[in-house]
């Protein structure tokens, strides 16, 4: 059964490798196959990756889009370490996408660090930003 996906005017899709933009009107389109999908409100732009948790989703978000995402595991777990050294109450975040991590449900862990992100915000704000 197809995947129907309708995108607004503007908005962006990752479909595989590609990211695709709507024109200025609203669309609608099918996709069949196993492809990665991910919809605007869960695309992380690197430029985007200025706390310790967006880096996580984006290093996560990375792994799900990529063929072969053992190449990225190590920077993942360097994220993650640093993260947890930082701020311990967010382990129980953290270990809920490295389960998914480590079960290759890489969509699952994007929703999981979106969550991560979001604590990580409400507890610290922007004090937890990373220098350039």
């Amino acid at each position: 059964m197809p995947l129907k996906i309708e995108l607004k005017p503007h908005e962006s899709i990752i479909i595989g490798e590609s990211l695709i933009t709507n024109d200025n009107e609203r669309t609608r389109f099918y996709i069949e196959g196993n492809v990665p999908i991910l919809r605007e409100k869960f695309i992380l732009r690197e430029s985007e990756a200025n706390t310790p948790s967006k880096r996580v989703y984006f290093i996560v978000q990375q792994m799900y889009l990529a063929k072969d995402p053992t190449p990225l595991q190590k920077m993942y777990l360097e994220y993650v370490r640093d993260l947890q050294n930082a701020a311990p109450s967010l382990i129980p975040y953290i270990a809920a996408i490295s389960d998914c991590v480590i079960n290759n449900d890489f969509y699952a862990a994007i929703k999981n660090a979106d969550k991560l992100v979001k604590k990580e915000k409400e507890l610290f704000g922007k004090t937890l930003q990373l220098e350039d």
